[in-house]
């Protein structure tokens, strides 16, 4: 009996392994790779945002939910977060359910377009995407934020806006740029 019910734990972490390669994989082929930032730049990039309490941050691939958790906590921001990975979708609600911060945080699976509609809304638009990843929702993203919308990229850019501002900050054992991007 103990044996049958080891195979079946050992089972279950192995589902559990190849779930999550195949995510990344996944995530890999058709968008960013699931890359964590340290809470340094995460706290650096929203200062750099202007953050305050009550706004709405949304945060495009939103890997762990980190950065809405640490927008709520620090900042007493609301949060929307996006991921496609359905590993990372997972582990953002339970990253948010166990950070004691659901009601400030709503987390949505599937492509960016599923949040387009509140994107008008959002005070703050992160993004830790790649510059390949940047270029492709560029034009839609501009298109579909407000005037009062500031979007901050970690370590990566657009090709046709410049920055209004950028500052280093420290992620990953590196020097990295965060740049602070405003409509218009």
């Amino acid at each position: 009996m103990i044996i049958l019910i080891l195979e079946l734990l050992i089972l279950i972490v192995l589902l559990i392994v190849i779930f999550w390669l195949i995510c990344l994989i996944f995530a890999q082929i058709f968008g960013a790779p699931t890359v964590y930032s340290s809470k340094k730049a995460i706290i650096d990039t929203l200062k750099l945002a202007g953050l305050k309490k009550d706004e709405l941050v949304i945060d495009l691939g939103c890997g762990n939910a980190r950065v809405l958790i640490l927008a709520a906590k620090e900042f007493g921001a609301q949060g929307i977060g996006i991921d496609r990975s359905p590993f990372c979708f997972l582990r953002s609600k339970l990253s948010v359910f166990l950070s004691g911060q659901r009601e400030k945080i709503k987390i949505v699976f599937g492509d960016f377009e599923k949040v387009e509609s509140h994107l008008s809304k959002a005070d703050v638009i992160y993004l830790y995407l790649l510059n390949s990843a940047n270029r492709k929702i560029e034009n839609w993203l501009f298109k579909n934020i407000s005037s009062k919308t500031r979007i901050v990229s970690l370590a990566f850019t657009f090709s046709k806006h410049s920055p209004k501002k950028s500052i280093f900050t420290k992620t990953l054992g590196r020097k990295t740029q965060t740049s602070l991007y405003i409509k218009g």
